[in-house]
């Protein structure tokens, strides 16, 4: 398997779940008509396949604060919350572009590497739609985030530089959210949600 189609796809995965930490898109008060976890778990096969209908049929956010126990399930919260997601998640996919540069070396250097690839996608339809996932990916990974930072109690305005970069940086931009978002505040804690 050429290694920057492996780079490719186990970037796409990762990127994949990282879409976890949007579970508490998916709430008994805020039910979408295709639930989250399963198409979550879709998108590890299907990716974009999943994503998009997803996108496409959730019901809009109008609360303004949720708590962490809204979220269906304890796990569900768990995973949705955990920030070290986030950068476990980019040290996976900077280890697929390393190895897209550095994996197999009979693939040879850089520009030889690089040719063969795209004349693997040329004739390679599954592996043209990986690029196409990515793109996919980096397009609508923002539409996701106003409506978590909302869900966290943040006001227009507010985090703007992390806002931005959760929505314009694609992958990495959304590791970086992931570990530096406010946490959704607990009513058994009384936390409010600030850091």
């Amino acid at each position: 398997v050429h290694p920057m189609l492996e780079g490719v796809f186990n970037l796409l995965l990762s990127w994949a779940a990282m879409f976890a930490c949007f579970l508490s898109d998916e709430r008994k008060n805020k039910p979408n008509l295709l639930p989250f976890g399963p198409m979550l778990v879709g998108m590890q096969f299907l990716t974009s396949g999943f994503l998009l209908p997803y996108l496409f049929t959730r019901s809009p956010e109008f609360e303004s604060q949720v708590y962490r126990e809204d979220i269906q399930g304890e796990l569900e919260a768990k995973v949705a919350e955990w920030r070290p997601l986030g950068g476990f998640l980019a040290s996976v996919g900077t280890a697929s572009i390393v190895w897209s540069f550095i994996g197999r070396p009979e693939f040879g250097e850089f520009t030889e590497r690089y040719n063969s690839f795209i004349d693997l996608l040329s004739i390679d339809r599954v592996g043209s739609s990986f690029i196409v996932d990515l793109v996919i990916f980096a397009i609508f990974q923002s539409w996701f985030v106003d409506d978590d930072l909302q869900r966290r109690g943040v006001i227009d305005g507010e985090l703007m530089a992390l806002r931005n970069v959760a929505k314009y940086v694609p992958f990495f931009g959304l590791a970086a959210y992931i570990t530096l978002r406010p946490e959704l505040p607990s009513r058994s804690t009384g936390n409010e949600g600030s850091d």
